[in-house]
């Protein structure tokens, strides 16, 4: 159920599956969701074990990502926005990003 609300909300940013962020992402959100501690260190937390798991190097699981957040920024930034419990002056950083998304998830749809 929470895979397909973050998949709705990615469909909503622009992202859809033909980017490799997007299970990249949907995965990276499942982690979170499942210890909000990944965080605090999204490398060891999230990168390494998604590479891990993909069988590449973490660097290319924040790269996804980063492509993801940069798409949202660049044609939804107003949904993105709407997204975030704050406001958003610039591009989110992966952290900022992953928290938004994890927050909408566990709220639900607004």
């Amino acid at each position: 159920m929470a895979t397909q609300k973050t998949s709705e909300i990615l469909y909503s940013l622009g992202i859809g599956r033909q980017y490799l962020g997007h299970g990249i992402t949907l995965q990276a959100v499942e982690m979170v969701l499942r210890d909000e501690n990944r965080l605090l260190c999204v490398k060891q937390g999230i990168f390494v074990p998604l590479g891990q798991q993909r069988g590449c190097d973490w660097r290319t699981i924040e790269r996804n990502i980063r492509t993801v957040i940069h798409r949202a920024w660049r044609t939804s930034s107003n949904r993105l926005a709407e997204l975030a419990v704050y406001p958003l002056r610039r591009e989110p950083t992966v952290t900022e990003f992953l928290d938004i998304l994890a927050v909408r998830v566990m709220r639900g749809p607004r």
